[in-house]
């Protein structure tokens, strides 16, 4: 399968018409895909952000010109386009879309980028017209690779954000608190209770087992949901999955430690309240 996101730089060859100048990370662009480019660049247009999808594929299309002396009309007609195999939300499109016209405006800022547009005509040109057709050529290529960095460290800003969000609005989740909640409830009442029957410590043991069961499904679910929606740990956004389990074996520890703690306290009492009477 072919890389998720690649970068496409085209143009519009005075003799030949629209042609892929560059594209990264560097594959073999599907005919099907080039077709598709082409079609749009020969559709009259100042500045424009269009998408199509086709098959598993979407293509963000962004068309500008950027001025030329070389050219007819002195004009460069250029396009981007973000091919991606993945699903996008449409603030993901907006982000691109503004990338794509930040791309744009740097290009147009460069009254001499135009001429990197011709090294494949390189044997046409004088020495230092050669200089700055490979100057540009690279500051072009240099534009696309940086731009495809950029785009990806934005969507996967915006990914994250969203499988967070998903992730937090689990059900699974939420219901497995609710459970966890009633038991801790019960626990509490079995042990204000504990004085006054003689099964108290037995249910309050019984309940401790409940509530750790469920914590264990609760982190259980949490790593399988983050699994499926295929959260990155990057930046210490998440803790990894070990360093979950440790913390969830030291919570339920704790815990237990707690309510152990007072089923002890209350043998201890009693023991004592015994000894007392026997005395």
């Amino acid at each position: 399968m072919w890389i998720k996101t690649i970068v496409i730089l085209s143009y519009f060859h005075t003799r030949i018409g629209p042609s892929i100048f560059y594209s990264f990370p560097k594959t073999k662009v599907d005919e099907e895909v080039v077709d598709r480019i082409y079609e749009l660049m020969n559709q009259p247009k100042k500045e424009e952000f269009l998408t199509q999808s086709f098959e598993s594929l979407k293509l963000l299309n962004y068309y500008f010109q950027i001025y030329s002396d070389w050219a007819r009309g002195n004009e460069e007609m250029l396009m981007l386009s973000i091919m991606t195999n993945q699903q996008i939300s449409l603030e993901i499109e907006e982000t691109i879309s503004n990338l794509g016209k930040k791309f744009s405006e740097k290009m147009q800022s460069n009254e001499d980028i135009f001429t990197g547009f011709y090294i494949k005509e390189l044997n046409k040109y004088d020495e230092s017209d050669k200089e700055r057709i490979r100057k540009n050529d690279s500051l072009i290529k240099e534009g696309v690779q940086d731009l495809y960095w950029e785009i990806l460290e934005d969507t996967r800003k915006i990914s994250e954000e969203e499988k967070i969000t998903l992730l937090l609005d689990d059900r699974y989740i939420f219901e497995s608190l609710e459970k966890m909640s009633r038991e801790v409830k019960k626990i509490s009442k079995e042990i204000s209770l504990s004085e006054d029957s003689r099964n108290a410590n037995s249910n309050i043991r019984d309940s401790v087992s409940n509530l750790n069961k469920i914590i264990d499904d609760l982190y259980e679910g949490y790593i399988e949901k983050m699994t499926e929606l295929d959260i990155e740990d990057e930046n210490g956004l998440f803790s990894t999955e070990e360093e979950l389990e440790i913390d969830a074996q030291k919570s339920k520890k704790e815990l237990i430690r707690v309510l152990e703690g007072e089923v002890n306290g209350k043998k201890v009492s009693e023991g004592n309240d015994k000894k007392k009477k026997e005395e």
